[in-house]
């Protein structure tokens, strides 16, 4: 009798292990073949094929759209420099100031203002390739070039 347990007791866990992988298939299968109108194994197969040659359509287009950002994101103004200071004996504190808003390019614009007593000049000058060609530039607004430039 002791040999018929354990030949029933071995034939239930073999049926035991024997479903646990027939039920994880058919999970599986039914995955593979959730989106195909057809449930057979070769329009799954079908589908999954389009569906990666359509990814790869979509990441080249992505790709492409990246690198198109990237060139034009070069001229957008990304590159600030500041800085105050006082110009002038007669006026106290750091009233005056000059920023560069440049590109990565180095090109862009630079804007001064001079406080004085009396009065506020504002100045503006194009800078390209990180330097102004038609106007002398004062040692401040160098630095402040040089730091947007970093």
């Amino acid at each position: 009798m002791a040999p018929t347990y354990l030949l029933v007791a071995f034939f239930s866990l073999w049926l035991l292990i024997i479903t646990i992988l027939l039920i994880r298939s058919l999970i599986h299968y039914n995955r593979l073949t959730a989106n195909v109108s057809q449930k057979d194994l070769v329009s799954a197969l079908n589908h999954l094929i389009s569906v990666s040659s359509q990814n790869t359509d979509d990441l080249k287009s992505t790709s492409e759209k990246l690198s198109q950002e990237i060139t034009q994101n070069k001229s957008h103004l990304q590159r600030l420099g500041f800085k105050r200071y006082n110009p002038f004996t007669d006026t106290g504190g750091d009233q005056s100031f000059s920023v560069a808003l440049l590109d990565e390019n180095g090109n862009g614009l630079m804007i001064s203002s001079l406080h004085s007593r009396e009065n506020t000049r504002l100045y503006a000058k194009k800078v390209e390739n990180g330097k102004v060609n038609t106007q002398a530039l004062s040692k401040e607004e160098q630095i402040v070039i040089n730091e947007a430039l970093k």
